[in-house]
């Protein structure tokens, strides 16, 4: 029938509600919205598990780390947002861009999927902030310095080393 067919996204959200650890410290939406940056950043659910950790990790020190700074939201809002504004809004751009807004965009940038949410429930525990991956290998590069970070750009040909 029908009117089961249209409940089913709203029985799944109740799902995932229910399945949101108290300690965790967000709303459904929050994780939907994390998860769906997570979704955005990495394929397979170990990496899910350790982007989600260096996101946790920044959203619970924002005093160090203010802006999560994930290249998809930026991505989402050159791709999405701006190309569908009948009036341009700076503060909406920079709202759901995480390298201009601080914490977590107002909404989702794409549909996650259930590995992503899982990821973004029961990341990693790690002391990692920073990542990066190789655009052409798909490898991963975690990172708990800035130092670290910028050795692992190197190492994913994001920019040229010192002796290049």
């Amino acid at each position: 029938d029908v009117g089961r067919v249209l409940d089913m996204p709203y029985a799944a959200c109740d799902a995932i509600a229910k399945m949101i650890p108290n300690d965790l410290g967000m709303t459904l939406d929050e994780t939907i919205t994390l998860a769906s940056i997570v979704q955005a950043e990495a394929s397979s659910s170990i990496d899910m598990k350790l982007v989600s950790s260096v996101f946790h990790n920044r959203l619970n020190n924002p005093d160090q780390f203010p802006l999560l700074q994930s290249d998809p939201t930026t991505n989402y809002v050159e791709e999405v947002i701006k190309p569908n504004l009948e009036i341009y809004s700076q503060s909406m751009c920079d709202a759901y861009d995480t390298y201009k807004g601080g914490g977590l965009p107002p909404g989702a940038i794409c549909n996650p999927g259930i590995e992503a949410i899982q990821a973004v429930l029961y990341p990693r525990e790690t002391d990692y902030y920073y990542f990066c991956s190789d655009l052409d290998t798909g490898e991963f590069f975690f990172a708990t310095t800035l130092e670290e970070h910028e050795a692992n750009l190197v190492k994913a040909h994001l920019v040229a080393g010192s002796d290049e």
